[in-house]
């Protein structure tokens, strides 16, 4: 009988079936913990990723604040600028999209592929490609649009300058803040690539100017592409400023002062208001409203003339003849001589084994102040130096305002040099001379100034001794022109001069302009009173042949008008251009023609304005032939 053994294949199945369901088990905990991990760990950022794929914010830049001149004449305005951007994330062939876009901006495809490259770090911010785009490529971009995903055209408004270069020295220019910038305190709440007021009244007043950006919310597709707007949150525009600058002389000293180098300014000496400022060789700020080249700055900054400097606030220059009149204040106030002390003016003056001379070498005989100053005598000058001392003529320069920064606050500012005993011993380690007095008693030597040093100077002695800071805004307002802050006149100090001695300097300025023998005669107008003086400044001592620009003098002139009652002052600085009569008396006088426009009643040119009584016993002195120099 055979027997049948039946095998339980249980025991095989089960342990099957027991590892299937191990790894059943294992996948679903895996899977678990995968989702947990991405919904509990990492879920906001997947999340923020989503919607950024879907919902992006764009920055809306807020336009600059106009800058007017006092009368509403725009100086300085704002342009709309085309730039593209491009989201790195969103470009489904970086090939092909750098080849079309290279193509449609005039850039090589390399270059594209590289911003590509570098925009990978950062996937979803947009880059920019391109600015200041012009309408033909800004048209073929949006009708080629469905083709480069992630491509997108935005309005950016950027400075305009409509007189080109005019007062761009004090106007100043905007850029994108540099890294050095971005690293300092005073810019942690700048963004990179955010337009900043660099220089001039643009810097010092952007808080003001720069506004507050707005933003856009907005929707996209799959490929990048805008398909609603959202949300919009406008832009606040800066404020406006109102300027004290008046358009008009402005541009009747830039066209004055055309070709030579130098400065011109011009103030209201009754408040201290700039009304003209003129730096030459100046720049043109809108090359600097998109990102100027490294070609471009280095030809700017490596310019032998300096064109970035400004001169009537940086420049520092010998102020020849017209510290004659710190001189005169200083012998007049400490007694050394009167208004009618007479001494010789020769063709030289011997001091020891040195001969210094005069600019007129066949001297003038005997002189008081009022005609030294009118004829601008050197050697009267070298011995009223002389019996007045250093010590009393340093104090009267510091007076005045000269050898210390007047505060504009437009950037660095040049302190000048007024020279003493103790600051010779300690810099050169020489004793003070005698023979240093005399160069310093017709500003050349170690002495200097700056323009604007020289004409808060002068404004001072106009107005009757009120030393005011020189200031450039008058208010600033909204767009919708409610008034945000207003400026005014800012006394420094009242010059500690007397009356008398103002006057007596006064009226040799006047003789300068109107004396048959004074040295600016080239600055009269017909019509008005004028008071000035000129100046010479030495740089070098010529030589024999020597005709090179660089070695001529440098010619000053300051002025005011009208002479009796001052409403502008003025200064003029051509730098190697020889005497200040010939080269800067003719662009005083085409400004104060601009300032006080020809009556309606036609006055003959050459008829000159009524001569103050005569004044014994100078008037009775030979005078020499006419000569203009200086």
């Amino acid at each position: 009988m055979t027997t049948w053994h039946t095998l339980n294949p249980a025991p095989g199945i089960q342990r099957r079936v027991g590892r299937l369901i191990l790894v059943a088990t294992a996948a679903v905990v895996v899977l678990v913990l995968r989702l947990w991990h991405l919904q509990v760990l990492e879920g906001d950022r997947y999340l923020a990723m989503a919607r950024h794929n879907r919902l992006r914010l764009r920055p809306v830049d807020a336009p600059r604040g106009i800058l007017f001149d006092r009368y509403g004449q725009i100086l300085v305005d704002n342009r709309p600028s085309f730039d593209v951007y491009l989201v790195p994330e969103d470009v489904t062939d970086p090939e092909r999209t750098a080849e079309r876009l290279g193509h449609l901006l005039g850039m090589p495809a390399e270059q594209v592929a590289e911003k590509l490259a570098a925009g990978r770090s950062r996937p979803f911010t947009p880059l920019l490609l391109k600015a200041g785009v012009p309408q033909q490529a800004m048209v073929a971009l949006e009708e080629r649009k469905l083709d480069l995903p992630g491509v997108s055209l935005r309005i950016h408004p950027v400075r305009a300058y409509p007189a080109g270069s005019l007062a761009a020295h004090l106007l100043g220019y905007v850029s994108e803040v540099n890294q050095a910038q971005l690293a300092r305190e005073e810019f942690r709440d700048f963004a990179p690539g955010e337009p900043f007021g660099q220089a001039g009244v643009e810097r010092r007043f952007d808080a003001f100017i720069r506004g507050i950006d707005g933003g856009e919310q907005i929707e996209v597709d799959a490929l990048g592409r805008i398909t609603r707007l959202v949300e919009r949150m406008e832009p606040q525009s800066g404020f406006n400023l109102v300027l004290t600058i008046d358009r008009r002389l402005q541009d009747m000293a830039e066209k004055a002062f055309a070709g030579k180098s130098g400065a011109v300014v011009a103030m209201d000496p009754r408040t201290g208001e700039i009304l003209a400022w003129v730096s030459n060789p100046a720049y043109d700020p809108g090359l600097f409203t998109q990102r100027i080249s490294r070609e471009e700055w280095g030809t700017l900054a490596g310019d032998p003339r300096h064109p970035l400097q400004n001169r009537p606030l940086q420049g520092q220059y010998p102020p020849g003849s017209i510290f004659k009149l710190i001189v005169a204040a200083a012998a007049l106030e400490s007694g050394a001589i009167t208004p009618s002390t007479l001494l010789d003016c020769p063709g030289s003056f011997a001091l020891g084994n040195f001969t210094f001379d005069n600019w007129k070498r066949e001297g003038r005989g005997m002189i008081d102040l009022r005609r030294a100053i009118a004829e601008s005598c050197n050697t009267y000058f070298y011995q009223v130096a002389l019996k007045t001392g250093i010590e009393p003529i340093v104090e009267m320069a510091r007076e005045f305002g000269l050898g210390q920064a007047v505060g504009l606050g437009l950037g660095d500012e040049g302190r000048g040099l007024v020279p003493t005993p103790a600051w010779k011993q300690q810099v050169t380690g020489e004793p003070w001379y005698p023979g240093n007095t005399v160069i310093t008693a017709i500003g050349q030597g170690m002495v200097l100034a700056t323009p604007l040093q020289v004409l808060t100077m002068v404004s001072a002695i106009a107005n009757g001794g009120t030393l005011y800071k020189p200031w450039v805004v008058k208010r600033v307002e909204s767009w919708q022109g409610g008034e945000v802050e207003e400026y005014g006149p800012e006394i420094l100090r009242r010059v500690r001069v007397s009356p008398e001695t103002l006057r007596v300097i006064r009226d040799g300025m006047w003789g300068v302009v109107n004396d048959e023998q004074g040295t600016g005669q080239r600055s009269r107008v017909p019509w008005i009173e004028v008071a000035g003086k000129t100046a010479t400044a030495q740089v070098v001592r010529k030589q024999s042949g020597q005709d090179r620009r660089g070695l001529k003098d440098h010619g000053w002139f300051v002025a005011y008008a009208p002479a009796h009652s001052p409403e502008i002052a003025l200064v003029v600085i051509a730098e190697n251009a020889g005497f200040g009569s010939a080269a800067a008396a003719p662009v005083a006088r085409a400004i104060l023609e601009a300032a006080f426009p020809l009556p309606t009643v036609d006055v003959p040119r050459g008829q000159r304005p009524p001569a103050p009584p005569p004044r014994p016993p100078a008037a009775a002195l030979p005078r020499p032939e006419p000569l203009i120099a200086d």
